[in-house]
């Protein structure tokens, strides 16, 4: 039998991921519209079908320590899923300016 998997369902996936290994510290997931804090805007055609992630974490937070797992995860959901569905996963502190722009710009996953 084969099964069909939808880019809710691999947003889903991602979520729970996320939950499982943040636990208490998970403050939100949502997937954005493109990222108006990246520098570089990609070429015509580089990133579609690409969706854009926030994952927004309550204190304490250190950005360069979260950035391996937040990524891995990522990755790990797109390998396991084996779906053409690129996630760019993103992080950012509850209090943060980015955090405060997903919660408004995004859909919570």
């Amino acid at each position: 039998m084969q099964v069909t998997r939808t880019p809710a369902d691999i947003l889903a996936a991602l979520s729970r991921r996320y939950r499982e290994h943040y636990g208490e510290r998970l403050a939100g997931v949502y997937a954005v519209p493109e990222d108006p804090y990246e520098e570089r805007a990609p070429k015509e055609g580089e990133l579609d079908g690409a969706v854009e992630v926030f994952v927004i974490l309550r204190e304490p937070y250190e950005p360069f320590e979260e950035t391996d797992d937040v990524t891995r995860i990522a990755y790990e959901v797109m390998e396991e899923t084996d779906w053409d569905l690129h996630i760019i996963p993103h992080h950012d502190s509850e209090a943060g300016h980015r955090a405060e722009w997903a919660k408004k710009s995004g859909i919570e996953l």
